[in-house]
């Protein structure tokens, strides 16, 4: 009786395991580029996401350009992401002699091979100060300006 028990409790089980199985529904998954900039001593990590099923249709890098006063002094300290990710730096702004806040544009664009798909950056660090996510297309560059505070010349 107990071998014809345990056999019918190992045949529920399996019968159960298959019979109810559920499906995992998980959430979007995300790619996410994050560069970190040093600018006038103060660190900006700009993050760029977008859904992980339009990575393989970027052709290239997701790239970012960090345009700042012709007197500043930046250098990118790191590129981590998920596709590959390139920067650069122009000093295109005029001088900028304020002892409080810094003029920053950020321009951030990628080929993604003519499909269309919405990105989010948000702009965080010791000196920017933004609450803010910019939302941007794939197909577009999506710039924007901001300010950073509490930093000056060194």
């Amino acid at each position: 009786m107990l071998k014809v028990r345990s056999a019918l409790v190992a045949l529920a089980f399996v019968v159960s395991s298959f019979a109810m199985q559920q499906q995992a529904f998980a959430g979007v998954q995300w790619c996410e580029e994050d560069p970190v900039f040093l600018v006038n001593g103060s660190l900006v990590d700009i993050t760029t996401t977008f859904e992980a099923k339009y990575a393989k249709s970027i052709k290239g890098t997701v790239h970012f350009d960090l345009q700042i006063p012709s007197n500043a002094i930046a250098v990118v300290v790191s590129l981590p992401g998920d596709v590959p990710v390139s920067a650069s730096i122009r000093r295109t702004l005029p001088a900028n002699w304020s002892l409080l806040t810094v003029p920053v544009v950020l321009t951030v664009s990628m080929d993604s091979s003519g499909e269309s798909f919405t990105t989010y950056t948000r702009v965080t660090g010791t000196a920017a100060k933004l609450l803010t996510t910019f939302t941007g297309d794939s197909k577009w560059p999506m710039k924007q300006n901001f300010k950073m505070y509490g930093v000056g010349l060194l």
